[in-house]
């Protein structure tokens, strides 16, 4: 990065990602790393600016089976330089001109994996009951227990269908 920070203000080159398996930090592997950034000179150091996009290996909360989400990151950053000249708790390029994109592309990462990933937005889950996988098909078991908040509906309609409709 040293090079960008010799050129004027205004100058920018784009940079773009294709990588088949990156780890991006300690604990986020990530794999079909694409896209680009954007670096642009300013007064102040490099503002960074893109798109990065990635796979992660995921488990679906419905049917456990594994699968790839997509994850995506988007940069819009200043990296102050020389360092001792950025205000407090802001982005730097340390002496040594290394510009360091990890922790805002993890971040962004993390944040875009689902809470409650799914396979496929129709994923069906699993029996209670069996354990069968209801996105390849029913299974044999039946469900006759009855939740007891609707006992006395279901003797309201056992008694409304044992007896004769009145006439009008």
């Amino acid at each position: 990065m040293g090079f960008l920070l010799k050129e004027g203000v205004g100058y920018s080159r784009e940079f773009a990602f294709d990588e088949p398996l990156v780890q991006v930090a300690d604990d986020l592997t990530v794999h079909n790393l694409g896209g680009s950034v954007t670096l642009t000179r300013t007064p102040q150091g490099l503002y960074t600016q893109g798109r990065l996009t990635a796979t992660v290996d995921n488990t679906c909360v419905r049917c456990l089976e594994p699968f790839d989400q997509l994850v995506s990151a988007r940069i819009g950053e200043l990296y102050h330089y020389p360092p001792e000249s950025a205000p407090p708790d802001s982005p730097t390029i340390s002496d040594d001109v290394h510009l360091d994109l990890t922790p805002v592309v993890r971040e962004d990462f993390l944040l875009s994996i689902p809470m409650h990933a799914l396979c496929r937005p129709d994923c069906k889950g699993l029996c209670p009951q069996c354990g069968a996988d209801w996105n390849e098909g029913p299974c044999d078991c039946r469900d006759d227990t009855l939740d007891p908040r609707l006992a006395t509906l279901a003797d309201f309609l056992k008694r409304d269908h044992n007896q004769e409709a009145p006439d009008n």
